[in-house]
């Protein structure tokens, strides 16, 4: 079972950020507390917050990160040769991780799982060595064991994304032919009602969801690659309503949080093409990021936030698994 004992880390003397449920109201917290500085070369304010934790963990994709039962769980793909699927616990008070659990399912480099909360249990979804997509649910009982595994007969070539929202889960991915797509579940078991929208994607989409609203954004296809934002309807879900091209730009998938009180308040992380420096801003709607901040982390593939903190791989040598404390 996965301990909340110590594993070997150093807290770098590097910046990070920590973030609270209340998006939009910490980001104006932040300025007020005079946490964003100036005098850097970048397009933005930078972001000098406390430091990130390092693990001895290093990850061959963007990791994983979700609170469950109050503790954060973080997922990756490892760089074994068989890319084993991992995760572990942290905790953000003490900043101590558990020991790896290495699952005996396997991804492919650059392709990192995905985590989701439903029915009071923590999924896993992942792209198969066989790039068939998979749902599994973590057993206690038996931790290298991924339970319940389903493989569905969807393929994609890159990672899925997963989120559970107003009693199903759904999972998101990029066809092999480049359009956004959708499934969902209502028991974890049987996925159905899958929806294959005219819109190309150019890498993973990222899905989140909370009681409001579920909101998928993606990277266009343009020679910008513009990030869009787009907003999930269960009534009507053959269409994305509210899709936004915001002016802001990543190759690569985004991190993506849904704010509690606001039905449109997100907090979005990512990079872009030429700066490996991780940055996040708030979106409520309109084409423009807000209060977009760079921070002075990097990474060479995606981010991901939940629940205030932040994960991600890092661009030193063995690319080493980050997470902020909460």
């Amino acid at each position: 079972m996965l301990r909340n004992l110590s594993d070997k880390q150093s807290t770098a003397n590097r910046h990070a950020w920590c973030w609270r449920r209340g998006v939009l109201p910490l980001l104006l917290a932040l300025l007020a507390l005079g946490f964003m500085g100036g005098g850097t070369a970048l397009a933005h304010a930078s972001t000098q917050l406390r430091p990130a934790t390092v693990s001895y963990q290093t990850a061959d994709a963007g990791p994983a990160i979700v609170f469950f039962n109050g503790t954060a769980y973080v997922g990756w793909t490892g760089t074994n040769g068989a890319h084993n699927l991992n995760l572990m616990t942290y905790n953000g008070t003490t900043q101590v991780f558990s020991p790896a659990q290495v699952l005996t399912d396997t991804t492919l480099v650059g392709s990192g799982p995905s985590l989701a909360v439903f029915n009071s249990n923590l999924y896993v979804a992942w792209q198969g060595t066989d790039r068939h997509l998979n749902v599994a649910r973590y057993n206690p009982a038996d931790p290298t064991h991924l339970a319940g595994k389903v493989t569905l007969s969807e393929t994609s070539n890159n990672a899925p994304s997963i989120a559970a929202f107003n009693g199903r889960l759904y999972l998101t991915w990029r066809g092999t032919e480049g359009s956004l797509n959708i499934i969902s579940s209502a028991d974890a078991t049987t996925f159905n009602n899958k929806v294959t929208y005219g819109i190309k994607v150019r890498t993973s989409p990222t899905v989140s969801g909370e009681s409001v609203a579920l909101f998928v954004v993606w990277e266009d296809t343009s020679a910008n690659s513009y990030i869009v934002v787009g907003r999930y309807d269960p009534t009507n879900p053959a269409s994305l309503s509210a899709v936004v091209t915001t002016t802001s730009t990543s190759l690569l998938p985004v991190g993506l949080e849904n704010g509690p009180e606001s039905s449109n308040g997100l907090t979005i992380a990512w990079r872009t093409a030429s700066d490996a420096h991780i940055r996040f801003g708030i979106w409520t709607g309109s084409a423009t990021i807000t209060g977009i901040n760079v921070t002075f982390e990097t990474t060479n593939y995606g981010s991901t936030v939940d629940g205030g903190a932040l994960c991600w791989t890092g661009t030193d040598g063995s690319r080493h698994v980050n997470v902020t404390p909460q």
